[in-house]
């Protein structure tokens, strides 16, 4: 199945559970609980769990709160859902994303370190969840066992860059570390962490291709490394993100387009809202 091909056919899917969805927050528009993948675009946006750490840390506020944002899909830190195989813990969880009609498309495991066994039980459990990509910093060691796994469980791997000072700061330390791997072995590119490195996001995109397998979407003032630019509400900074998301279609991206914006953490609602008004404008105008 072609990128766009899937990108319809999960359109079609979000809009048969539209009815469902409806009865849980009548107070939004039809047209967004009926098709949320369309609001975007076609892209599919989630939120990274660790925005709403200072303010609604425990589970069930968590994804109540990114349902009421109107999103389809939460990407959770380690830390909040750590990886398990504790039955009944995945069917309880499974139970909330379920009531909150949340699917967990991406998982941030942090670290990856070249543990056979600890790795193995990762990938069990993003497939027994329906995870399609695990994000991360590989240690240089990992990327074997990697390769192993990610054609064993056909689950991508999404390198994360993290700017000035960490192992992946550039996109040239990405493009190097998995360029001799299997191509599910990918890029989760933070534009945030672009940005303060130096580097222009939507570059970035075009470059790593293919192989861009996730994002995490936030937005500086400018693009600078030195000094270290604030942060800024997504679509109202120096990220470009009309063009961002044309340079998206360019490559066909079809993953997981996570929001992490620390812009007011302590009350991210409203914020979060105008992050998404901006982004869904971006994204139908180039659609």
């Amino acid at each position: 199945m072609s990128r766009l091909s899937r990108r319809r056919f999960l359109a079609t899917g979000a809009m048969a559970t539209g009815a469902a969805w409806l009865a849980t927050r009548p107070q939004m528009a039809l047209t967004e609980e009926l098709d949320p993948i369309a609001q975007y675009g076609g892209f599919r946006v989630g939120l990274q769990s660790n925005v709403l750490n200072a303010y609604s840390p425990e589970l069930e506020p968590m994804l109540a709160n990114i349902a009421q944002l109107g999103l389809g899909w939460v990407e959770f830190a380690r830390w909040h859902y750590p990886v398990t195989r504790d039955a009944e813990r995945m069917a309880a969880v499974q139970a909330l994303l379920s009531q909150h009609n949340l699917k967990m498309e991406a998982y941030f495991m942090g670290d990856i370190h070249a543990e056979a066994a600890e790795l193995r039980q990762a990938f069990e459990f993003a497939r027994d969840h329906g995870v399609s990509v695990l994000v991360g910093q590989p240690t240089p060691d990992a990327f074997p066992l990697l390769d192993k796994l990610v054609k064993e469980f056909d689950i991508k791997v999404a390198v994360h860059n993290y700017g000035p000072g960490h192992r992946y700061d550039r996109i040239d330390d990405l493009v190097n570390a998995v360029e001799a791997w299997d191509s599910r072995i990918g890029y989760c590119l933070d534009t945030g962490h672009a940005m303060r490195a130096g580097e222009v996001p939507l570059d970035a995109v075009r470059r790593l291709g293919a192989r861009l397998h996730g994002l995490h979407l936030r937005e500086h003032t400018v693009v600078q490394r030195d000094p270290q630019p604030p942060e800024a509400i997504l679509g109202e900074g120096g990220l470009q993100l009309e063009a961002f998301c044309r340079a998206l279609r360019e490559v066909e991206f079809d993953g997981p387009m996570t929001i992490e914006v620390y812009y007011n953490p302590q009350q991210p609602m409203e914020v979060l809202r105008r992050c998404l008004a901006n982004l869904a404008d971006a994204a139908r105008n180039t659609a």
